[in-house]
């Protein structure tokens, strides 16, 4: 394991770090009335997480300092626990909403351009919490933990992030609203497969489709993908032209071959929070072959509101989407 250099951080920061760490001996010789316990309340000071990217890691039970890392912050806003500094990613996934509660949050850099560690040791957490996936750039882990405790959960797609909810809550001492929750976002789903299940017989296949980074492709969720899960476990059938067996979360598909689309009776597209196309998917959308599909030409063309923000705002906002598309389908004349 690699150690944090403190020639890494300036003159000042470093007094910050030599002051945290008196401090941990000083609280660390407290007697064994302290150790590991609330003198108040009796309760644990402190419990392990395992299974991180860290190992098994110590927490405090009630974390007053959490550092958002990446792909996290959203999480955390969205069950009501504000960070004290905030990886850049929170600004670019947030809602207006959210955004307003952040709004005085300190930024610590990300994984875009780099981590500021001297901002984080300046901010005192008690607690860093990170998505990762191996041998990405600009995170170390390591450092991290060097300031305060730092529970790493590794990911692969994105679709990763929601799966991981209730153990970012759980972390933070959220755990039991978070599961309440999700209980109650399943509810949504199937209330809506059950109430809408005569007009979703007649619709058939749909397919949600948004545009790629990858010059000349555009790209479709396959059966890995967030939103596939929620389609499906709102009764719909989705597009048997995926790929059944991907690699990821999407599907590479070449414009040239946007007619494969052709049985797909309804297609979602990806929206912003307004409703509005992304800058990538109004392109694809805009296409002369996309606009001569039966979908489009039926008017069947849904959008499918931030599908890559991993709160309950947004999937409240899909399942509107969802509902409101199974409304209003036209069969094909």
């Amino acid at each position: 394991m690699s150690r944090f250099s403190f020639a890494r951080i300036r003159p000042g920061a470093r007094a910050v770090v030599a002051a945290l760490a008196v401090a941990g001996l000083v609280a660390g010789c407290g007697g064994a009335d302290s150790d590991n316990a609330d003198s108040t309340s009796g309760a644990p000071a402190t419990r392990v997480i395992t299974g991180t990217g860290l190992g098994d890691v110590e927490i405090p039970s009630e974390p007053k300092r959490v550092v958002a890392g990446w792909l996290v912050g959203t999480l955390l806003v969205d069950i009501g626990v504000t960070p004290v500094g905030m990886f850049d990613d929170l600004k670019k996934n947030a809602s207006p909403a959210a955004l307003d509660k952040i709004k005085d949050v300190p930024s610590v850099g990300g994984v875009e351009t780099s981590v500021n560690l001297e901002k984080i040791v300046e901010l005192e957490p008690d607690l860093i919490v990170t998505m990762f996936r191996p041998g990405m750039k600009n995170i170390e882990l390591e450092s991290l933990q060097e300031i305060a405790p730092t529970v790493a959960i590794e990911i692969v797609d994105p679709s990763h992030v929601w799966a991981n909810y209730a153990k970012v809550a759980d972390v933070v001492g959220k755990g039991a609203d978070a599961t309440m929750k999700l209980s109650d976002l399943d509810k949504t789903w199937a209330d809506i497969a059950i109430s809408d299940k005569d007009k979703i017989a007649g619709i058939g296949e749909v397919v949600y489709a948004e545009g790629s980074a990858q010059a000349g492709n555009f790209q479709i969720a396959t059966n890995t993908a967030l939103v596939y899960e929620r389609l499906t476990k709102s009764g719909l059938t989705y597009f048997s032209g995926a790929d059944p067996k991907p690699a990821r979360y999407n599907q590479q598909i070449s414009l040239e071959d946007l007619s494969r689309l052709s049985s797909a009776n309804a297609i979602f597209f990806e929206a912003d929070i307004d409703g509005k196309p992304t800058a990538r998917t109004q392109a694809l959308l805009d296409s002369p072959v996309f606009k001569a599909l039966p979908a489009a030409m039926a008017g069947n063309v849904f959008p499918l509101r931030t599908p890559y923000a991993y709160t309950f705002e947004a999937a409240e906002l899909q399942a509107e989407d969802i509902r409101g598309a199974i409304e209003a389908f036209e069969p094909a004349a």
